[in-house]
């Protein structure tokens, strides 16, 4: 059964956000993290040599769960997610208007699991206008930090991509 309430938000912590950068294990060859929160240091590790991720927002169903599976197509640049307690499915950002056009395909762990904990990162060509997005995922069985996917975003305005995580 699932628990009722959602995720605390990052702002409801006293604590520094460097004591979190503790929580996630780079020796071995893919990082773990043990909280969604690992995934704002790994997105933005990741982005950092190509669009740097300058906001990220972790995903939550409106039941307030933040587990999902998710479903992606890398070629088209689209996902979608659905919560592992509601069944509620969502696309991501600007995905449904690509879906069509997809080839999606169940996004899997390499432990075999299917549920996730999710981030998007928006990095920006300006102050206002979102360029590129990468999904973030951590398994929730074993850790791994990852993105199942990514894509460039050329149109405008974009702030209405910041309410579709």
């Amino acid at each position: 059964m699932c628990k009722k309430g959602g995720p605390t938000p990052i702002s409801a912590f006293p604590t520094p956000i460097s004591a979190f950068l503790q929580m996630i294990d780079r020796s071995s060859k893919y990082w773990t993290g043990t909280e969604a929160a690992d995934l704002d240091e790994y997105l933005g590790a990741l982005t950092s040599e190509s669009y740097p991720a300058d906001r990220i927002i972790r995903a939550s169903c409106v039941c307030g769960q933040s587990v999902f599976a998710l479903v992606v197509d890398a070629d088209e640049g689209c996902a979608q997610r659905a919560c592992t307690c509601c069944r509620r499915t969502h696309f991501v950002c600007d995905s449904g208007e690509y879906w069509e056009d997809a080839e999606p395909e169940n996004f899997v762990c390499r432990c075999g699991s299917s549920s996730f904990e999710l981030a998007v990162a928006f990095s920006h060509g300006n102050h206002t206008t979102v360029k590129w997005i990468t999904v973030g995922n951590r398994c929730t069985k074993c850790g791994i930090l990852g993105s199942a996917v990514d894509w460039k975003v050329d149109y405008e305005p974009t702030a209405h991509l910041y309410n579709e995580v």
